[in-house]
């Protein structure tokens, strides 16, 4: 296969990918329309976590082919890609202040969950039992994000207005569109997952490395999209809070299902000693620099959004000078 077709299969694979859980979260939202299902639970939970499918359909495709370079590289590139790239464009533009309430929690279980992925990784594994304990986690964060929600149900429509709009539903619309969506996302992660390898080999870069950078970047536009039309709309703390949640999701279902999954094929989730002891710690190290001037000051300062560019343009210069991972 030429660069040129692996390239086009590849975004190929991105755009269905991206579509499909834009497709499902839709579907959703149908679903509630048609049922009367709590419109906050929906959002808190579904919409919540199908932001993050392109990562989890990637990193599940890359561990059932054996392929746990490009699944480590997607969870945790995604994660410092959200934190640190999409939420650094977005503060690097505008400074703004932040409700404490909107991301004192998801903060707090970010900073904590990433505390627990480290020390689960001391001996450079992730296997089935830490899968387990991690996935219990991502469980419990849903349901403490819903009850949040209940308490605040504008948020949902502050995100996405479409959320809120009225629309007509019926069981055949909601029933392709969760089809639909699933074999966009399969097919999308497939695409990604065999193209991304074939880059690597083309140009003679790691596949880990591909994952923390193209795939993580790529898979991680749902939450650019929503980061963007939170600060249009003056919720700075949104913006925030969606990122923060969406990289707890990323850290425990991620790690939770690759974690089991290794353990099923017949080897837990392997790390590198780089993964472990340098892009855990930059990975904190990032979080704090997002999270810290607005937990204490109530604010967003572009300065952040300039550090966080700065580190993340620093992170994937050492990844291309060192490399392998």
């Amino acid at each position: 296969m030429g660069p040129a077709l692996a390239v086009l299969l590849f975004v190929f694979g991105l755009f269905a990918i991206i579509k499909g859980g834009d497709v499902l979260v839709r579907s959703a939202l149908d679903l509630n329309r048609l049922t009367g299902i709590n419109q906050v639970i929906i959002g808190a939970t579904f919409v919540s976590i199908a932001t993050t499918l392109p990562e989890v359909f990637v990193s599940i495709f890359a561990v059932a082919r054996g392929n746990q370079g490009i699944a480590v590289g997607n969870a945790f590139g995604a994660m410092i890609t959200n934190i640190s790239l999409i939420l650094g464009l977005t503060l690097a533009f505008t400074a703004t202040t932040i409700r404490r309430r909107e991301i004192l929690t998801k903060s707090i279980f970010l900073l904590l969950t990433t505390m627990v992925v480290f020390l689960f990784s001391l001996n450079l594994l992730v296997s089935w039992y830490e899968g387990v304990t991690l996935l219990g986690v991502f469980v419990a964060f849903l349901l403490l994000n819903a009850h949040e929600s209940k308490k605040h149900p504008e948020q949902l429509c502050e995100i996405n207005p479409d959320y809120c709009a009225p629309g007509r539903s019926s069981w055949p619309k909601i029933i392709l569109g969760f089809i639909a969506g699933q074999v966009m996302l399969c097919v999308g992660a497939f695409m990604l997952v065999e193209n991304g390898e074939e880059l690597a080999n083309i140009f003679g870069i790691s596949e880990t490395v591909i994952g923390f950078t193209v795939i993580a970047v790529g898979t991680s536009l749902p939450e650019l999209t929503t980061a963007i039309a939170s600060i249009r709309r003056g919720s700075g703390g949104l913006a925030i809070g969606n990122v923060v949640g969406a990289n707890v999701i990323s850290c425990t279902l991620l790690f939770g299902i690759c974690g089991i999954m290794g353990d099923v094929k017949g080897d837990s989730l392997p790390l590198s000693r780089q993964t472990v002891f340098v892009v855990i710690p930059v990975l904190f190290a990032m979080t704090l620099v997002a999270v810290l001037p607005v937990l204490f000051k109530h604010r967003a300062y572009r300065w952040q959004g300039i550090a966080a560019l700065v580190l993340y343009g620093a992170f994937v210069t050492y990844l291309f000078c060192v490399q392998p991972l």
